[in-house]
């Protein structure tokens, strides 16, 4: 009986050792990218769990937006797409006006060593 409830704990807890975390504040969330949306004129991101920071809008989906020029926004797509193929976790900083969420600064938080 001992052995079997074992076995389940063990296998619980390497499970739930490989979700990844995503979490959000007032105006930066930090996740891992899981979507990206190409547009010449309005790219986006998702993050794990389709999360978005509380004073903006990311939708139904979880589209997180860019601000900027077309080549601000591209800068930062490209960004997003290497640590999309990297895996990286990621914060971002968005508007905090209650509107559709605007990235306006993207930042590696993890895996740098």
């Amino acid at each position: 009986m001992k052995a079997p409830l074992l076995i389940l704990v063990i296998l619980l807890t390497l499970n739930f050792s490989f979700v990844t975390q995503a979490t959000a504040g007032v105006t930066w969330a930090t996740g891992k990218i899981t979507s990206l949306m190409a547009s010449a004129t309005n790219p986006a991101i998702r993050l794990t769990g389709n999360i978005s920071p509380d004073r903006c809008s990311g939708g139904t989906y979880g589209w997180l937006y860019f601000a900027g020029t077309a080549e601000e926004k591209n800068r930062i797509y490209a960004t997003a797409l290497a640590m999309s193929l990297s895996g990286k976790t990621v914060t971002v900083y968005t508007n905090g006006d209650d509107t559709t969420c605007r990235i306006n600064n993207i930042q590696i938080t993890s895996g740098l060593n």
